[in-house]
């Protein structure tokens, strides 16, 4: 929802991104969500700007 994901990012079954950009050469495993728990984001390494966006930075490694 309201999400921009660029080259070569592999999306697992049943990801929830609200308000997020991925950038290249990521890959988010199944079941995870982003976006959805600015803490949770911020936790793992993620940038969320002050208006709510998350931003997952080029190849970083995702948990869920």
């Amino acid at each position: 929802e309201d999400s921009v994901l660029l080259d070569r990012v592999d999306v697992g079954r049943h990801v929830q991104l609200q308000r997020v950009i991925v950038d290249k050469d990521v890959t988010i495993p199944e079941g995870t969500k982003i976006g959805v728990d600015r803490e949770h984001d911020e936790a793992r390494g993620f940038v969320v700007t002050e208006s709510g966006l998350t931003v997952v930075g080029k190849g970083q490694v995702v948990t869920p």
